[in-house]
């Protein structure tokens, strides 16, 4: 019986063991998990903020293209009604 009593401690002990190593190593992890959750949502906002950037150029370009023209087109309009009146 007393072996059997030994071996229960011996045990237990270890499963105690067991458990403080586990929560020493979730105590070491879960710095390095947060650290590296931030660094993800950061590049992720930078390649959002880039792309916006990315899209607002385009935007930009398109309206500035869009407007030369249709400054063209009343120029060369305005031209051919003058011509128009004046014939």
């Amino acid at each position: 019986m007393e072996t059997k009593q030994k071996m229960a401690i011996a045990g237990s002990g270890l499963v105690v063991a067991g458990i403080g190593l586990g929560m020493v190593g979730a105590a070491m992890i879960v710095p390095a998990v947060f650290a590296w959750t931030v660094r993800v949502f950061e590049k992720g906002a930078d390649g959002l903020t880039a792309g916006v950037e990315g899209a607002s150029k385009t935007v930009g370009t398109v309206a500035g293209t869009l407007h030369r023209s249709f400054n063209e087109a009343k120029r060369a309009g305005v031209a051919e009604l003058k011509r128009s009146r004046s014939s």
